[in-house]
């Protein structure tokens, strides 16, 4: 049997038992099948490391972990972001005497798609995955443009 065809078989395998674990850890099915389907890509990247090891069960158990402890850490630290975001909202708000959009805040602070970007992955709890779909553009792309806009968020935050 090639490469292929056993990591085909692992993906058989243990795809309804790692998406099972990855929903019980994650408690969002969509966030659990982007970790599960994140997990075979790096199978799929490294083949050797997968299929040389003693326990390939346990190989794509332990990688789907770091996965989720990934996602989970990447969830937090936009969640963090977007609080102090809004904390800044709030206290703007207090010194103007009125109520400040968030959106008239900090569109400025990044491209406007990449910020649009950055609000529905933390604001709206979309993964990475569905927003990439909407949009037309690549997982990939769509990381990277998050990754800008966290970016130019915290260097402008910084500033203040």
């Amino acid at each position: 049997m090639n490469q292929d065809e056993e990591i085909k078989r692992l993906y058989l395998e243990m795809y309804d038992l790692l998406m099972s674990y990855a929903k019980g850890v994650l408690e969002d099915y969509a966030l659990a099948e982007e970790a599960v389907q994140e997990t075979f890509r790096i199978a799929c990247s490294k083949p050797e490391d997968l299929l040389s090891s003693k326990n390939p069960n346990g190989w794509l158990t332990n990688t789907l972990k770091n996965v989720m402890s990934n996602t989970k850490r990447t969830r937090a630290r936009l969640n963090h972001l977007f609080m102090v975001l809004i904390q800044l909202n709030e206290w703007s708000a207090e010194v103007d005497g009125g109520e400040l959009d968030v959106d008239v805040l900090y569109a400025n602070l990044t491209d406007d798609k990449d910020y649009q970007l950055l609000k529905k992955v933390v604001l709206e709890q979309r993964t990475m995955l569905e927003v990439s779909s909407e949009l037309g553009i690549s997982l990939e792309a769509c990381a990277k443009r998050v990754q800008r806009a966290k970016k130019a968020l915290k260097k402008k935050l910084s500033e203040n």
